[in-house]
């Protein structure tokens, strides 16, 4: 799916719950949003405003309000249970926990409505599914894979048939290809890992999944921490080796993944996990140029591919009357169709050369079909600016992975990270252990909670 390359979403007054009775009230249903820029955002301000006249050509009856607040983990229960969330609030893909918390609305029969439901991308809702309801629309989002260098890989002759740089199809050939890229005397590490905190966790996920393993598991209706397993052991001994056998790791072995960026843009790493909306910084920011950077998908493990997705979605107040939920149901199927709209896409790209810069699509594949067919029509005129490795991303979503579907910001900072930071610095740390006191802490404090 290509998608335009920047949403931008801005900030208006938000008062309360009153003030939209009485604009409805005078033939006006009003719907705020939340996630938009600071009022100082002029730029920000008026696009979205734009975007609200076009709206307004169809929808004239509908009035959008926005505010500055992103969502937050930690304030937004209370938003909710004290009335004051906004009618269509962005979430994270993370954020599936709102469904069993009553604090999404069920889109499962507005949906059933819609005129392009055939071609809404079912595996992409995955994350805010339950027992076969939905919860929320995709807004925009990722897919992981690996970015790699090019020069790096001719220098070190990993290379094709026909010369060019070659990816590693699985976790042999990338263990072969990071020694081969690797030059400790040029500071040249083959991969680089991210170390630091949740990051640590969050990077784990993708090893684990092409190891077969899994982290949450519903069995016989009770939720189980499941990566303490066979797996996910295997693949943390998979980075364990990488890092004490094979030595091909950065020297910061606590990166994080703006660390592995300075050093992959200064070509002191071959290879890193990332999505694609990495690459505009790695060009406009770093001075790489767009030629010399490479996506792949991620390497085959024992059990085979795997993809991590992720991003934002839109959920609807449940605790809104009914005709405030339908209009914000329009206005959100409205905003996401927009990244799909061949003009948008035009505009984005005209502007971006204008500027001298470049972003990158959306490589989440929200829709399918016509929609997504234009779009990439559209998108194919501007791939100078309008970054897009299709043939990619058009692969790695047979294997898409939503992240686990409960408490995963906990899961990453305080159990899965630890464990990778300390296989990563204590060389006779046991994966096996580090693991099972992982999750019998989060089954524990967290899975154990699940439906109550």
């Amino acid at each position: 799916m290509v998608a335009a390359a920047v949403i931008v979403i801005g900030v208006f007054a938000f008062n309360n719950g009153g003030e939209q009775k009485a604009e409805s009230e005078r033939g006006k249903v009003v719907v705020v949003m939340n996630a938009g820029p600071k009022e100082t955002d002029k730029v920000a301000v008026k696009r979205l405003k734009e975007d609200i006249a076009r709206f307004n050509k169809i929808y004239p009856e509908i009035e959008i309000r926005w505010t500055d607040r992103p969502y937050a983990p930690d304030s937004f229960s209370t938003s909710m249970a004290g009335g004051t969330a906004e009618d269509v609030i962005s979430i994270f893909a993370t954020e599936g926990y709102v469904a069993e918390r009553g604090y999404a609305l069920d889109l499962t029969e507005l949906i059933a409505n819609w005129e392009y439901k055939d071609q809404l991308n079912k595996d992409v809702l995955a994350p805010f599914v339950r027992k076969g309801r939905v919860y929320a629309l995709p807004a925009n989002g990722y897919l992981m894979g690996l970015l790699y260098n090019k020069k790096l890989f001719k220098a070190a002759g990993l290379l094709d048939s026909q010369g060019n740089a070659k990816a590693p199809a699985d976790w042999d050939e990338f263990v072969a290809a990071a020694k081969k890229l690797t030059d400790k005397q040029k500071g040249i590490a083959g991969f680089g890992i991210m170390g630091n905190g949740a990051e640590a966790g969050w990077g784990f996920l993708n090893w684990v999944w092409q190891a077969g393993g899994d982290f949450q598991k519903e069995e016989n209706g009770v939720w189980k921490a499941v990566f303490d397993r066979k797996e996910a052991v295997e693949a943390l001994e998979f980075i364990q080796d990488l890092r004490w056998q094979h030595d091909v790791l950065q020297a910061t072995l606590l990166a994080t993944s703006q660390d592995l960026m300075t050093r992959f843009a200064s070509a002191q790493i071959g290879m890193m996990f990332a999505a694609q909306d990495r690459i505009p910084a790695l060009v406009n920011q770093y001075n790489m140029k767009l030629e010399d950077i490479g996506m792949a998908l991620l390497p085959a493990g024992p059990a085979g591919r795997a993809n991590q997705m992720g991003g934002n979605y839109y959920i609807i107040n449940p605790n809104r009357p009914r005709e405030v939920q339908e209009a914000a149901f329009k206005w959100s199927t409205w905003r996401i169709l927009g990244t799909a709209d061949p003009e948008r896409i035009k505009e984005n790209g005209e502007d971006l050369r204008r500027q001298g810069q470049i972003n990158a699509l959306t490589a989440l594949p929200i829709f399918t079909g016509q929609i997504d067919k234009k779009a990439r029509e559209a998108a194919a005129e501007y791939k100078d600016v309008l970054v897009d490795f299709p043939e990619v991303w058009n692969e790695a979503a047979k294997y898409m992975h939503p992240e686990p579907p409960f408490f995963c910001q906990q899961l990453y900072s305080e159990y899965l990270g630890p464990a990778v930071q300390a296989t990563l610095t204590e060389k006779n740390a046991d994966p096996k252990t580090l693991l099972a006191k992982a999750a019998r802490g989060f089954q524990e404090r967290f899975l154990n909670t699940v439906g109550k």
